[in-house]
């Protein structure tokens, strides 16, 4: 009878623990929740050719908030796969954008590198908290770089840059 019980009570923690959602995928979120209205901010400084690619931007840190929404209710290696190529678009958007902003007023070029310098530290920060696949390239290509290191920012750490960079450019809003 013991025995029976032992196993049950058991097999329930290890169910419990299999449906738990790990911490990482809250603070990922947080992270993604804050940086797309940050990409979405640099279209109000930037050369309108510019729009589409920070719209992907944008969009990129979206799709990532509801995939990581949908691993949250239901923590499976399907959703997993889905937070990870979520991630990837996210990164390698990032990183065209870092190519493309290319701005010739040295006000909007010191606002704009700032900005994508804060995405680019969101990406890196995500990518130390998403397991293997796509995060492992990612922090692979930050520590060749050596400027995209992992700082352990949060969601606030991101909103107090912004605002930073934001007071100094009074096109862009606070958050």
């Amino acid at each position: 009878m013991k025995r029976a019980m032992l196993g049950t009570l058991l097999a329930s923690v290890m169910v419990w623990q299999a449906c738990t959602v790990p911490a990482w995928v809250n603070t990922a979120e947080q992270d993604a929740e804050v940086a797309a209205p940050i990409a979405a901010s640099l279209v109000d400084v930037i050369d309108p050719a510019l729009a589409p690619v920070v719209t992907l931007v944008e969009d990129g840190f979206n799709a990532l908030v509801k995939t990581l929404d949908a691993y949250k209710a239901s923590p499976t290696a399907t959703n997993l796969q889905a937070v990870q190529a979520a991630f990837e678009a996210v990164n390698g958007n990032v990183q065209q954008l870092e190519s493309a902003a290319q701005i010739k007023n040295a006000t909007t070029q010191t606002t704009v590198t700032s900005v994508v310098a804060l995405l680019t530290q969101a990406v890196t920060e995500i990518a130390a908290l998403v397991p293997p696949a796509a995060a492992t390239a990612a922090i692979q290509n930050a520590q060749i770089h050596n400027s995209r290191m992992v700082k352990h920012w949060n969601a606030k750490d991101f909103k107090r840059a912004y605002n930073k960079i934001a007071k100094h450019d009074k096109r862009l809003k606070k958050l």
